[in-house]
């Protein structure tokens, strides 16, 4: 008899445990955010350091037609990113980023960077087309592009893993590239993507992009 109260005991702590390591799987796998080309998913997905890795960048990373596909929402910090709300906060930010940039005209589609071996690059932003230089910063991941088209010089921060290339900026300068789009399409979607970005400190916006 009392071996059949242990062997019973035995089997409600298995069960137990297999529940307690498939809700341990579950709740792990609901962290997973965007975080750029990083790909992780998890929290360490969407903090700048990770996004950017170690691996040194040169020019010829930078070579090359790069085709817009989506935003990116990365915390300068794990504190800054828990602070705002975690994961899933940040993948809100993406998604209403993405509906806010789609409706001044960036989009797949309609947004593309190219940069040519002669420090030049030429960019289609939601239909309207700009060009200028570049320099990129390879210690400190960071490109500037200077055009004369009324953005004076934007600087990002730079990542890349494969065909996958992210562009990150600060929130001020991303909104000055997405009033530049929007200054033919009006104001709303403009309004709005400041709202968005004003709501959280050390958040950069990037640009998703691939070859």
């Amino acid at each position: 008899m009392r071996k059949k109260l242990y062997a019973a005991a035995l089997a409600v702590v298995a069960l137990t445990f297999c529940a307690c390591g498939t809700m341990g799987t579950s709740a792990l796998s609901g962290l997973g955010g965007g975080g750029g080309v990083s790909g992780s998913g998890s929290v360490l997905g969407n903090i700048l350091s990770t996004v950017l890795g170690t691996k040194k960048l040169t020019e010829s990373d930078l070579y090359g037609a790069w085709n817009y596909t989506g935003s990116d929402c990365v915390f300068e910090s794990e504190n800054l990113l828990m602070k705002a709300g975690g994961t899933v906060a940040a993948a809100k930010v993406e998604s209403e980023v993405n509906e806010q940039l789609q409706a001044l005209g960036i989009k797949p589609g309609a947004c593309s960077f190219t940069f040519n071996e002669d420090k030049t690059f030429k960019a289609n932003i939601g239909g309207r087309n700009i060009s200028g230089t570049y320099v990129l910063d390879a210690d400190n991941k960071k490109v500037t592009l200077k055009t004369l088209l009324g953005l004076g010089s934007l600087t990002a921060n730079v990542a890349k893993s494969g065909n996958n290339l992210s562009l990150l900026f600060n929130s001020d300068k991303l909104l000055k590239l997405a009033t530049f789009a929007g200054s033919l399409t009006g104001s709303t979607a403009i309004k709005t993507l400041s709202g968005i970005a004003s709501k959280y400190d050390g958040m950069m916006i990037g640009l998703q992009l691939t070859k």
